[in-house]
């Protein structure tokens, strides 16, 4: 799978992820297995939320709020099922514009929670080395 296809499959599932309600402070971690087992039918979108879910506590944990803010604002954010490029920048510029800091600070945060979610999957074994 190219670089560009990866990315923009692991962006598919954590809109899908924000989409079903799924990241909200006020959920255990309970209530969202829970609801994970009754809102995705087969395994592997299951696996996929699990492995969001899983992504953003290890952030937490590791004390990555900045780069848990950037995927709540740039990928959690709005209700359209895709969101194009212009979407993304635009969300971006806004995002620094905020903090005061460059755009590439924030798709670097972006590429920090993709490289996680990855990892995770990796370890799952989900992700083979032929589709890398």
């Amino acid at each position: 799978m190219q670089n560009n296809d990866k990315r923009n499959e692991i962006i598919r599932v954590f809109r899908k992820f924000a989409r079903l309600g799924l990241f909200s402070e006020r959920l255990n971690p309970m209530q969202v297995y829970k609801k994970i087992e009754v809102l995705c039918v087969s395994r592997r979108n299951r696996l996929d939320m699990l492995s969001v879910y899983d992504t953003l506590r290890l952030l937490w944990l590791n004390g990555e709020d900045d780069v848990i803010e950037a995927v709540s604002c740039i990928y959690f954010e709005g209700r359209a099922y895709r969101l194009t490029r212009y979407d993304l920048g635009a969300r971006v510029m806004a995002l620094a514009g905020e903090h005061h800091c460059d755009e590439r600070t924030i798709y670097r945060r972006l590429e920090r929670a993709r490289s996680v979610y990855e990892k995770i999957r990796e370890r799952e074994g989900l992700i083979s080395e032929e589709s890398r």
